[in-house]
Formats: C-alpha cells, structure tokens, sequence
C-alpha cells in the first residue's frame, strides 16, 4: 500500500473517530460544569453488555515467558518509532499525487468538525471561567492530582493486564498512548509558542488575546492525559463504560486547571483533541505496519499467526536487524 493511500484512509477514518471524540468531550464537559445529578432508576444490570469473562483466570507467566514479553513490546515500541517517523516526514512528498488527503471530502469535514468543536468551547469560554475560577487553588490541585495518578494508574495497569493475560493488544495500546502522549506534549511546546495566548490570569485581558508571547493554547497538562485515556477507551473499543469513566478522568485535570486560572475552556479542549486525535493517528498507522512486513525494521517483528490458521502474510519475512537472547 503506498503512502497516499495510507494517508487517504487515514483521514477516513479520522471523520468517523472525531465525531465520536467530539460528542464525548463535550458531553462530558457539560455533564461536569453543571454539577447535576442524574437519578437511576431501577438496576443498571440490564445497561451492561454481558462481558463473557473467563471462570479462572490463568496462571501468571513464566519469568522467562514475561521476558518474552517485555522483549518483544519493546522491539514493537522501536520499530514503530521509526516507521512513524518515516511515514509522518514523507507524508508531504504526496500532497499534490491523485490519492492526496487535500482532494478528500472526508478531510475536509474532520476540519470542519474540529473548528464547530473549538469554536463551541471558545465561545463558551468567559461563561466557564466565571463558574470555575472561585474553585480555589486546593480544590484545583486536587482535581488535577487525581486525574494525572488515576489516568496514569490505568495506563499502567492496562499494560500489566496484557502481561498476566499474554494480552499483547492490551500491551500495544498502552504503549501506543504512551508514544502518542509524549510526541503530543512536544508537539505542544510548538502550538504554544505559535499561537502566544495569554492565560486568564495575566493581566485581566479578553480570550482573544493570542500572539502576545503567553504559553495558554493549548494546555500542555490535559492533552498527555486524552491521549493516554484514548488508549484505554480503545482496548474496550470505546464502549460507554470505558469510555465515559476515563473521559471524565482526562478532563479533571482541565477543570483543576482552569480552576487555577490557568487555561480558558478552549484551551482545555484544544488540548483533548490535540492528545486524543495523536493516539488515533498512531493507533492506525501501527495497524497498518503489521499490515507491511516487508517494510525495513530496526528490530523486525512479526506477529503471531492467527489461530484460524495460515495466512499469505505467513510466507513473507521482514528486514532489519536482528537482537537474540536467552533468559
């Protein structure tokens, strides 16, 4: 599959997994500023999808089998790194080729969606700052403190659950969200510098006041949390249980920030999208390297073959480098 195909399918893709992210954002932001309690009536028993959980679960692993493990998540981490970089440095060499992301209707539409979601929060950004900035530096701290220990906890967590299970897509997406979440805040640093937004608490100025040397858009604190939740809303294939709870979890740290007079609303949902939409582009791009294994590895990996038997992907061996150990 050639890069620009890549790239068209990635925008395809990207329509549909921003309006998701789009309605849970703010449906969360709505939910949480307004304070209101939703009254349940009867059991949540019929809400919850049978989850058909195994009687036992099995042994935990082998010291020898966990090195494994640990071994080959890490050649996956490496070899990933590098075809991103690849396919992310190439991608302008086919903007003006037939299949470019430029003459889709579909990038055009994730555009859109993201400017009607930014420009929702912006709008609505002196209305929350005066609901949120009376919170009080230790309530505010509170709440960024338990979104960073529990989104970071149940990042963790996820990976460990994919040693104990030999659950290798639980691993994946953890270590998935972990890449995204730093390659986002560094992208970060960039936007900040670009857009100068000052932040509510200087000089008591408007939320219009962008490119006057200020560090507000976009909130480097919330968007490694979004990226870091989206991995975990993936592994439950952003199911309303999964989804919601750690959603909710992410933007806490937006709420103790803005709590702080640190960040205007938009910032923090710049921020939700800037991490959450990273996540989702890697999540499809290493997909798609299992997808090409005859693409140059510095530490090849193949998957293991399915349990339904054989496949043409079987026949064909990657190339690189080759690391061997023994435990």
């Amino acid at each position: 599959m050639s890069a620009s195909n890549r790239t068209t399918e990635v925008t395809a893709q990207f329509a549909w997994n921003l309006s998701q992210r789009a309605c849970i954002i703010l449906l969360v932001v709505i939910g949480l500023s307004g304070g209101s309690r939703m009254a349940w009536a009867g059991s949540l028993d019929p809400m919850i999808p049978s989850l058909n959980f195994s009687p036992a679960f099995p042994s935990p692993p082998s010291f020898p089998e966990l090195g494994n493990e640990v071994g080959n998540d890490f050649g996956y981490l490496i070899d990933n790194v590098q075809l991103d970089a690849e396919d992310i440095v190439t991608s302008p060499l086919y903007i003006a080729s037939p299949n470019s992301v430029f003459k889709s209707p579909k990038f055009y539409l994730a555009v859109a969606g993201v400017g009607a979601v930014w420009g929702g929060a912006f709008a609505l950004d002196q209305t929350v700052r005066s609901h949120l900035r009376s919170m009080g530096h230790g309530n505010a701290t509170t709440l960024q403190n338990i979104s960073y220990d529990s989104v970071s906890a149940a990042t963790g967590l996820l990976y460990a659950y994919g040693l104990y299970r030999n659950d290798s897509r639980a691993r994946q997406l953890a270590l998935t969200a972990g890449e995204s979440a730093g390659l986002a805040t560094l992208l970060n640093i960039g936007i900040k510098a670009a857009f100068g937004r000052l932040r509510p608490r200087q000089d008591g100025h408007s939320h219009t006041q962008f490119f006057d040397h200020g560090a507000s858009f976009v909130s480097g604190d919330v968007t490694p949390m979004f990226a870091l939740a989206t991995g975990v809303s993936e592994y439950f294939d952003n199911k309303w249980y999964a989804s919601v709870p750690i959603y909710s979890l992410a933007l806490l740290d937006g709420f103790g920030r803005m709590g702080n007079d640190a960040h205007w609303l938009s910032d923090v949902v710049g921020a939700a999208l800037l991490g959450s939409l990273s996540t989702e582009l890697f999540i499809y791009l290493h997909r798609k390297h299992e997808a090409e294994p005859s693409r140059w590895r510095i530490l090849p990996y193949t998957p293991p073959p399915p349990a339904t038997g054989p496949t043409t992907m079987q026949n064909v061996m990657p190339t690189g480098l080759e690391v061997a150990y023994s435990w």
